[in-house]
């Protein structure tokens, strides 16, 4: 007899509502020195969630956009020692503690097993950034990172191309595992062969365009693909 495949869960359809915090434009909401001790969904914004090596070294580990969920180390008891989470924009955000999501988990099993495909997702989406890094030279990977920021972030334009709302050479840099000067030339070359466009208003990325480059050179793009319309638990 066949395993019937278990859908996706929402995580965001099973948590409660809770008041609204605001934090401004790089505003560090937590770090090593200001450790987390709650989960937290994006309402508005961009947060932009960074490690530390022990050399000083700082990656971005993603970057969540609104109904996105980070933080959620604090839910195994031991905030990751080095990882902060800074707003790009002004942003707003819900919390639960620990203590008040496995309180909601007992009412909502189906919260349980939303938010361990949650973790499994991001364990692969970060495990295919890892293999990334190792496999391919800087070009291909500002290619494949403006790909993977458009599909999680950007906005579908008429003309084919998706729209990201602004973001910084460091920012990309920081994100593809670089130095600002490599993104800037690498976007400058990318701009200058029709594969994107970008001011600072914003980026707008030809991903398809940008997909079938890779291609020709014999690499397969795993495209991001946001989820359905979400809600929260009343």
């Amino acid at each position: 007899m066949g395993r019937e495949l278990l859908s996706l869960e929402d995580p965001l359809t099973y948590l409660p509502r809770k008041p609204v915090q605001e934090f401004a434009r790089r505003r560090v909401i937590y770090s090593p020195e200001q450790p987390s001790h709650s989960l937290y969904v994006v309402i508005l914004g961009r947060v932009k969630v960074t490690h530390t090596a022990d050399d000083g070294v700082e990656t971005i580990g993603r970057i969540v956009c609104s109904e996105g969920l980070f933080g959620e180390s604090a839910m195994v008891g031991n905030s990751a020692r080095s990882e902060s989470a800074v707003a790009i924009d002004n942003v707003s955000v819900m919390s639960w503690t620990r203590h008040e999501i496995e309180q909601q988990i007992e009412r909502e099993p189906h919260l349980g097993i939303a938010l361990s495909q949650h973790l499994v997702r991001q364990c692969m989406e970060l495990q295919d950034r890892i293999e990334s890094m190792a496999v391919y030279k800087t070009p291909e990977r500002v290619m494949l990172s403006l790909v993977q920021l458009g599909a999680t972030l950007g906005t579908p334009m008429p003309d084919g191309s998706t729209h990201l709302g602004s973001l910084t050479h460091r920012t990309i840099a920081d994100y593809v595992g670089t130095s600002r000067e490599i993104v800037t030339f690498q976007m400058n070359r990318l701009r200058r062969i029709g594969l994107l466009r970008y001011s600072r208003k914003g980026i707008d990325v030809y991903a398809q365009a940008i997909e079938e480059a890779l291609r020709a050179q014999g690499i397969s793009v795993a495209r991001i693909h946001g989820g359905a319309t979400r809600r929260m638990a009343g």
